[in-house]
Protein backbone atom coordinates (compact mmCIF):
# COMPACT_ATOMS: atom_id res chain seq x y z
CA UNK A 1 0.00 0.00 0.00
CA UNK A 2 1.24 3.51 -0.85
CA UNK A 3 2.08 5.87 2.01
CA UNK A 4 1.83 9.63 2.48
CA UNK A 5 3.50 11.74 5.15
CA UNK A 6 2.09 15.14 6.20
CA UNK A 7 4.34 17.44 8.25
CA UNK A 8 2.19 19.81 10.29
CA UNK A 9 3.77 20.30 13.71
CA UNK A 10 2.92 23.88 14.58
CA UNK A 11 0.23 25.79 16.46
CA UNK A 12 -3.52 25.18 16.78
CA UNK A 13 -4.56 28.04 14.48
CA UNK A 14 -2.03 26.90 11.88
CA UNK A 15 -3.50 23.40 11.96
CA UNK A 16 -7.02 24.67 11.34
CA UNK A 17 -5.77 26.77 8.44
CA UNK A 18 -4.48 23.51 6.93
CA UNK A 19 -7.48 21.25 7.50
CA UNK A 20 -9.19 21.86 4.14
CA UNK A 21 -5.94 20.93 2.42
CA UNK A 22 -5.37 17.85 4.59
CA UNK A 23 -8.97 16.75 4.00
CA UNK A 24 -8.36 17.07 0.24
CA UNK A 25 -5.32 14.80 0.50
CA UNK A 26 -7.33 12.17 2.38
CA UNK A 27 -10.32 12.31 0.00
CA UNK A 28 -8.08 12.10 -3.08
CA UNK A 29 -6.17 9.12 -1.63
CA UNK A 30 -8.87 6.93 -0.04
CA UNK A 31 -6.89 3.66 0.09
CA UNK A 32 -3.53 5.10 1.12
CA UNK A 33 -1.94 4.95 4.56
CA UNK A 34 -1.36 8.50 5.79
CA UNK A 35 0.80 9.56 8.72
CA UNK A 36 0.31 13.08 10.07
CA UNK A 37 2.95 14.73 12.23
CA UNK A 38 1.41 17.15 14.75
CA UNK A 39 3.05 19.23 17.45
CA UNK A 40 2.47 18.71 21.16
CA UNK A 41 0.52 22.00 21.04
CA UNK A 42 -2.06 20.45 18.70
CA UNK A 43 -2.03 16.96 20.21
CA UNK A 44 -5.49 17.27 21.77
CA UNK A 45 -6.95 17.82 18.29
CA UNK A 46 -5.82 14.39 17.15
CA UNK A 47 -9.48 13.30 17.27
CA UNK A 48 -9.95 15.11 13.95
CA UNK A 49 -7.94 12.33 12.30
CA UNK A 50 -9.65 9.37 13.94
CA UNK A 51 -10.18 7.82 10.51
CA UNK A 52 -9.28 4.48 8.96
CA UNK A 53 -5.71 4.31 7.55
CA UNK A 54 -4.68 7.53 9.34
CA UNK A 55 -2.06 7.58 12.10
CA UNK A 56 -0.94 10.61 14.10
CA UNK A 57 2.54 11.10 15.51
CA UNK A 58 3.29 13.86 18.02
CA UNK A 59 6.56 15.80 17.98
CA UNK A 60 7.65 18.94 19.85
CA UNK A 61 6.92 22.28 18.23
CA UNK A 62 10.65 23.03 18.34
CA UNK A 63 12.37 19.91 17.07
CA UNK A 64 15.29 18.59 19.09
CA UNK A 65 18.28 16.89 17.45
CA UNK A 66 16.90 13.48 18.40
CA UNK A 67 13.52 14.35 16.84
CA UNK A 68 15.21 15.31 13.58
CA UNK A 69 17.17 12.06 13.47
CA UNK A 70 14.07 9.99 14.23
CA UNK A 71 12.11 11.78 11.51
CA UNK A 72 14.88 11.25 8.98
CA UNK A 73 15.02 7.57 9.97
CA UNK A 74 11.23 7.30 9.51
CA UNK A 75 11.46 8.73 5.99
CA UNK A 76 14.33 6.41 5.04
CA UNK A 77 12.47 3.33 6.25
CA UNK A 78 8.92 3.92 5.04
CA UNK A 79 9.15 4.67 1.32
CA UNK A 80 6.57 7.45 1.34
CA UNK A 81 5.20 8.11 -2.14
CA UNK A 82 4.37 11.73 -1.24
CA UNK A 83 5.53 14.05 1.53
CA UNK A 84 3.65 17.28 2.26
CA UNK A 85 5.59 20.05 4.01
CA UNK A 86 2.78 22.18 5.42
CA UNK A 87 4.91 23.61 8.24
CA UNK A 88 7.71 25.52 6.49
CA UNK A 89 10.58 24.54 8.77
CA UNK A 90 13.96 24.81 7.05
CA UNK A 91 15.04 21.35 8.14
CA UNK A 92 12.16 19.65 6.31
CA UNK A 93 13.20 20.83 2.87
CA UNK A 94 16.53 18.98 3.13
CA UNK A 95 14.66 15.67 3.22
CA UNK A 96 14.24 16.02 -0.55
CA UNK A 97 17.98 15.37 -0.92
CA UNK A 98 17.79 11.99 0.77
CA UNK A 99 14.76 10.23 -0.66
CA UNK A 100 12.83 9.82 -3.90
CA UNK A 101 9.43 10.84 -2.56
CA UNK A 102 7.45 13.54 -4.34
CA UNK A 103 7.61 16.63 -2.15
CA UNK A 104 4.73 19.10 -1.96
CA UNK A 105 5.57 22.20 0.06
CA UNK A 106 4.55 25.61 1.26
CA UNK A 107 7.54 27.91 0.84
CA UNK A 108 8.09 31.39 2.24
CA UNK A 109 9.40 34.41 0.34
CA UNK A 110 10.51 37.12 2.72
CA UNK A 111 13.15 39.83 2.45
CA UNK A 112 14.36 38.93 5.95
CA UNK A 113 14.26 35.13 5.84
CA UNK A 114 13.06 33.04 2.89
CA UNK A 115 12.50 29.31 3.18
CA UNK A 116 13.98 27.19 1.67
CA UNK A 117 17.15 28.27 -0.11
CA UNK A 118 16.65 28.57 -3.86
CA UNK A 119 18.71 25.48 -4.71
CA UNK A 120 16.26 23.34 -2.70
CA UNK A 121 13.24 24.51 -4.70
CA UNK A 122 14.41 22.34 -7.61
CA UNK A 123 13.95 19.26 -5.44
CA UNK A 124 10.26 19.97 -4.82
CA UNK A 125 7.66 18.29 -7.03
CA UNK A 126 5.13 21.08 -6.37
CA UNK A 127 5.17 24.15 -4.17
CA UNK A 128 3.14 27.24 -3.39
CA UNK A 129 4.86 30.45 -2.34
CA UNK A 130 3.68 32.40 0.68
CA UNK A 131 4.96 35.80 -0.46
CA UNK A 132 5.15 37.94 2.66
CA UNK A 133 6.69 40.87 0.78
CA UNK A 134 3.94 41.38 -1.80
CA UNK A 135 1.12 43.46 -0.33
CA UNK A 136 -1.01 43.04 -3.47
CA UNK A 137 -1.41 39.27 -3.08
CA UNK A 138 -4.68 38.35 -1.40
CA UNK A 139 -4.34 34.57 -1.00
CA UNK A 140 -4.36 33.60 2.64
CA UNK A 141 -2.37 30.67 4.01
CA UNK A 142 -5.42 28.40 4.08
CA UNK A 143 -6.03 28.97 0.36
CA UNK A 144 -2.37 28.38 -0.49
CA UNK A 145 -2.30 25.09 1.41
CA UNK A 146 -5.59 23.93 -0.13
CA UNK A 147 -4.38 24.76 -3.64
CA UNK A 148 -1.16 22.85 -2.97
CA UNK A 149 -2.97 19.73 -1.74
CA UNK A 150 -6.14 19.58 -3.83
CA UNK A 151 -7.12 18.33 -7.27
CA UNK A 152 -10.45 20.18 -7.52
CA UNK A 153 -12.48 23.05 -6.06
CA UNK A 154 -13.18 23.15 -2.33
CA UNK A 155 -16.94 22.88 -2.87
CA UNK A 156 -16.47 19.49 -4.57
CA UNK A 157 -14.91 17.86 -1.49
CA UNK A 158 -16.84 16.07 1.23
CA UNK A 159 -15.31 16.75 4.61
CA UNK A 160 -14.36 13.35 6.08
CA UNK A 161 -12.55 14.62 9.19
CA UNK A 162 -13.97 13.61 12.55
CA UNK A 163 -16.02 16.50 13.95
CA UNK A 164 -17.50 14.48 16.83
CA UNK A 165 -14.98 14.43 19.68
CA UNK A 166 -15.55 12.63 22.96
CA UNK A 167 -16.89 15.29 25.31
CA UNK A 168 -16.63 15.41 29.09
CA UNK A 169 -19.50 14.38 31.35
CA UNK A 170 -19.76 17.95 32.64
CA UNK A 171 -20.28 19.24 29.10
CA UNK A 172 -22.76 16.52 28.14
CA UNK A 173 -24.74 16.98 31.36
CA UNK A 174 -25.24 20.65 30.45
CA UNK A 175 -25.79 20.22 26.71
CA UNK A 176 -29.15 22.01 26.97
CA UNK A 177 -27.28 25.18 27.93
CA UNK A 178 -25.57 25.37 24.56
CA UNK A 179 -28.45 26.51 22.41
CA UNK A 180 -28.72 29.78 20.45
CA UNK A 181 -25.74 31.51 22.09
CA UNK A 182 -22.83 33.81 21.34
CA UNK A 183 -19.42 32.50 22.33
CA UNK A 184 -17.04 35.21 23.59
CA UNK A 185 -13.43 34.38 24.35
CA UNK A 186 -11.49 36.67 26.69
CA UNK A 187 -7.74 37.13 26.21
CA UNK A 188 -6.55 39.34 29.05
CA UNK A 189 -3.29 40.45 27.41
CA UNK A 190 -4.98 41.82 24.29
CA UNK A 191 -7.80 43.64 26.05
CA UNK A 192 -5.68 45.16 28.81
CA UNK A 193 -2.91 46.20 26.40
CA UNK A 194 -5.42 48.17 24.34
CA UNK A 195 -7.02 50.09 27.17
CA UNK A 196 -9.83 47.75 28.20
CA UNK A 197 -10.19 47.25 31.94
CA UNK A 198 -12.17 44.36 33.40
CA UNK A 199 -15.04 46.78 34.03
CA UNK A 200 -15.05 47.77 30.34
CA UNK A 201 -15.23 44.13 29.31
CA UNK A 202 -18.01 43.48 31.84
CA UNK A 203 -19.92 46.41 30.37
CA UNK A 204 -19.62 44.85 26.90
CA UNK A 205 -20.89 41.51 28.20
CA UNK A 206 -23.79 43.20 29.99
CA UNK A 207 -24.87 45.14 26.89
CA UNK A 208 -24.69 42.09 24.63
CA UNK A 209 -26.48 39.84 27.14
CA UNK A 210 -29.63 42.01 27.02
CA UNK A 211 -30.63 40.25 23.80
CA UNK A 212 -28.28 37.25 23.67
CA UNK A 213 -27.21 34.30 25.76
CA UNK A 214 -23.44 34.59 26.30
CA UNK A 215 -21.06 31.67 26.81
CA UNK A 216 -17.74 33.04 28.03
CA UNK A 217 -14.36 31.28 27.88
CA UNK A 218 -10.83 32.45 28.62
CA UNK A 219 -7.26 31.26 28.25
CA UNK A 220 -6.46 28.04 30.08
CA UNK A 221 -4.67 28.36 33.41
CA UNK A 222 -5.18 30.06 36.76
CA UNK A 223 -5.13 33.83 36.54
CA UNK A 224 -6.45 36.54 38.83
CA UNK A 225 -9.20 37.53 36.43
CA UNK A 226 -10.54 33.96 36.53
CA UNK A 227 -11.57 34.55 40.14
CA UNK A 228 -13.47 37.65 39.03
CA UNK A 229 -15.36 35.67 36.37
CA UNK A 230 -16.12 32.82 38.77
CA UNK A 231 -17.49 35.20 41.41
CA UNK A 232 -19.64 37.22 39.00
CA UNK A 233 -21.12 34.70 36.59
CA UNK A 234 -22.93 31.40 36.46
CA UNK A 235 -20.22 28.86 35.63
CA UNK A 236 -18.90 25.39 34.88
CA UNK A 237 -15.42 24.65 36.22
CA UNK A 238 -13.96 21.92 34.00
CA UNK A 239 -10.73 21.59 35.98
CA UNK A 240 -12.68 20.55 39.10
CA UNK A 241 -15.93 19.22 37.53
CA UNK A 242 -17.98 21.86 39.37
CA UNK A 243 -21.42 22.88 38.12
CA UNK A 244 -22.66 26.29 39.28
CA UNK A 245 -25.01 27.05 36.40
CA UNK A 246 -27.89 29.42 37.05
CA UNK A 247 -30.29 29.32 34.12
CA UNK A 248 -31.89 32.60 35.20
CA UNK A 249 -28.69 34.39 34.23
CA UNK A 250 -27.71 35.14 30.63
CA UNK A 251 -23.91 34.99 30.98
CA UNK A 252 -22.26 31.63 31.69
CA UNK A 253 -18.52 31.19 32.17
CA UNK A 254 -16.76 27.94 31.19
CA UNK A 255 -13.56 27.81 33.24
CA UNK A 256 -10.64 25.78 31.83
CA UNK A 257 -12.76 24.03 29.22
CA UNK A 258 -10.85 21.21 27.52
CA UNK A 259 -10.09 21.09 23.80
CA UNK A 260 -12.71 18.52 22.77
CA UNK A 261 -15.47 20.35 24.63
CA UNK A 262 -14.30 23.66 23.19
CA UNK A 263 -14.47 22.32 19.64
CA UNK A 264 -18.01 21.06 20.27
CA UNK A 265 -18.96 24.37 21.91
CA UNK A 266 -17.85 26.37 18.87
CA UNK A 267 -19.64 23.97 16.53
CA UNK A 268 -22.89 24.67 18.45
CA UNK A 269 -22.49 28.47 18.63
CA UNK A 270 -24.19 30.97 16.35
CA UNK A 271 -21.42 33.59 16.61
CA UNK A 272 -17.86 33.64 17.97
CA UNK A 273 -16.24 36.87 19.20
CA UNK A 274 -12.57 36.65 20.13
CA UNK A 275 -9.14 38.22 19.71
CA UNK A 276 -7.51 36.71 16.65
CA UNK A 277 -6.11 33.24 17.24
CA UNK A 278 -7.18 29.62 17.62
CA UNK A 279 -10.81 30.51 18.49
CA UNK A 280 -11.51 32.61 15.40
CA UNK A 281 -9.65 30.26 13.04
CA UNK A 282 -11.46 27.22 14.48
CA UNK A 283 -14.81 29.00 14.20
CA UNK A 284 -14.10 30.06 10.62
CA UNK A 285 -13.17 26.49 9.70
CA UNK A 286 -16.58 25.45 11.08
CA UNK A 287 -18.19 28.27 9.02
CA UNK A 288 -19.55 30.15 12.02
CA UNK A 289 -20.25 33.86 12.10
CA UNK A 290 -17.00 35.35 13.42
CA UNK A 291 -15.97 38.71 14.86
CA UNK A 292 -12.17 38.69 14.82
CA UNK A 293 -10.46 41.24 17.08
CA UNK A 294 -6.97 42.26 15.98
CA UNK A 295 -4.28 43.95 18.03
CA UNK A 296 -3.37 47.54 17.06
CA UNK A 297 0.11 46.49 15.92
CA UNK A 298 -1.10 43.95 13.33
CA UNK A 299 1.06 43.90 10.20
CA UNK A 300 -0.99 44.24 6.98
CA UNK A 301 0.73 41.24 5.39
CA UNK A 302 0.19 39.14 8.50
CA UNK A 303 -3.48 40.09 8.38
CA UNK A 304 -3.70 39.05 4.73
CA UNK A 305 -1.91 35.78 5.45
CA UNK A 306 -4.08 34.71 8.38
CA UNK A 307 -7.47 36.18 7.46
CA UNK A 308 -9.70 33.09 7.14
CA UNK A 309 -11.91 32.05 4.24
CA UNK A 310 -15.32 32.75 5.71
CA UNK A 311 -18.19 34.74 4.22
CA UNK A 312 -19.65 35.39 7.69
CA UNK A 313 -16.54 37.12 8.91
CA UNK A 314 -15.95 40.59 10.34
CA UNK A 315 -12.77 41.99 11.81
CA UNK A 316 -11.82 45.18 13.57
CA UNK A 317 -8.79 46.64 15.29
CA UNK A 318 -9.37 46.89 19.01
CA UNK A 319 -9.52 50.48 20.33
CA UNK A 320 -10.23 52.00 23.74
CA UNK A 321 -13.46 53.58 22.38
CA UNK A 322 -16.07 51.27 23.91
CA UNK A 323 -19.15 52.71 22.18
CA UNK A 324 -17.67 52.34 18.68
CA UNK A 325 -16.68 48.72 19.36
CA UNK A 326 -20.14 47.89 20.69
CA UNK A 327 -21.78 49.54 17.66
CA UNK A 328 -19.62 47.51 15.25
CA UNK A 329 -20.47 44.27 17.03
CA UNK A 330 -24.21 44.99 17.15
CA UNK A 331 -24.27 45.99 13.48
CA UNK A 332 -22.75 42.62 12.53
CA UNK A 333 -24.93 40.56 14.85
Amino acid sequence: MNKILILKNDRVGDLFNSLDGINAILVDNPNVKVEIILSHISEKLSFLFDIENITVTILPYHLRIIDKFNLLFKIFNNSFEKIYILSPKNFYYYFSFFCKSKFYAITVLNSNKSRPFNFLLKKLFKYKINNRDNKKINDNIGSLIFNLCSSKKLSLYNNILNHSPHCSSLFKDNIGLFDNFIHIHYKDYIFRKNGWSHSSFFKLLSKLSHKNKIILTSDFGNFEYHKIFLSNFSYLDFSNSVDRINLEQNIHYLHNINTSDLFKLISLSKTVISPHGAMTVMASYLQKKVIDIFDTNININAFREYKPRNNNYKFFIIRPDFDKILLKINNFL
